[in-house]
């Protein structure tokens, strides 16, 4: 129950940073890494990448990367494409498909087995 609980509240959650990007035209545009955040987790250093770009209007907009790294990349200097839902240019990110991909497909695949065993179905 509790599994069952914990894969629904991460769907849910996924889906409510996605709700922006599915219900609003999808900007593309390309972004300058200014820096990366760096914190610390089990000792060791992780990364997040910082970047900036001009959003429609063409104001300038800094955004940090949601996804943390062991490793500083995109390298500083470097230009990457970014996406934004048009109107949120501060919910910008990197793409990451296989990531997304993986996190919807392993937290429903966890649901739905998890859902079946409790109810009998399985």
């Amino acid at each position: 129950m509790i599994g069952l609980a914990l894969t629904g509240s991460g769907l849910a959650l996924a889906l409510r940073s996605d709700l922006p990007y599915l219900r609003n035209p999808i900007r593309r545009t390309t972004a300058k890494i200014v820096r990366h955040d760096r914190r610390y987790e089990d000792g060791a250093p992780v990364y997040r990448p910082v970047f900036l770009f001009a959003d429609e209007h063409g104001t300038f907009v800094e955004v940090r990367d949601s996804v943390f790294l062991p490793f500083p990349k995109p390298v500083i200097g470097e230009t990457i494409e970014i996406i934004y839902p048009e109107g949120y240019p501060q919910k910008a990110r990197i793409p990451y498909p296989v990531f997304r991909m993986l996190l919807y497909g392993v937290l429903g695949y966890a649901f739905i087995v998890l859902g079946m065993e409790i109810t009998g179905w399985w």
